[in-house]
């Protein structure tokens, strides 16, 4: 029986294949630019809704709340309201959501800078040497004396 898993095992990876990445394929600087663009204007509009869905819902649950008091007010506290305070689900809700866009905000913001960056990309030079099919950033620094 030990046989027989063994074979089988043995003849499962001899079928099995892996699927090749082409490394050949690199993107030119102004397609990074552009996706970089698309992804930092999605997730700036996803922040913002998020945002403003998020207020609109803590407004609401204090409306809801506000009234609730009135009306318990106005009757003095002699008949009792069932259910006071009935929006606090919708203020929790609310700034749960506000504060789901901070991530969206960041990533947004990481997006812009990368955006910047992809067309800062220059050939890298060492000597005489040119790398051109290198599309890193290099940093320099200058020492003046």
């Amino acid at each position: 029986m030990k046989f027989l898993y063994l074979i089988i095992l043995v003849c499962s990876f001899h079928i099995s294949e892996a699927q090749a990445i082409d490394s050949t394929i690199t993107k030119t600087p102004q397609e990074l630019y552009d996706f970089h663009t698309l992804k930092q204007k999605r997730n700036k509009t996803a922040a913002w809704i998020l945002v403003g869905s998020g207020l609109i819902m803590t407004m609401s649950g204090l409306v809801i709340n506000s009234t609730d008091e009135a009306a318990e007010a106005l009757t003095l506290g002699l008949v009792d309201i069932e259910e006071v305070h009935k929006g606090d689900w919708l203020i929790y809700t609310g700034g749960a959501t506000s504060l789901a866009s901070i991530p969206f905000f960041i990533s947004g913001s990481k997006h812009k800078r990368k955006a910047t960056l992809s067309l800062k990309g220059e050939q890298n030079l060492v000597g005489n040497i040119t790398f051109r099919k290198f599309n890193n950033l290099s940093v320099e620094l200058k020492i003046d004396f």
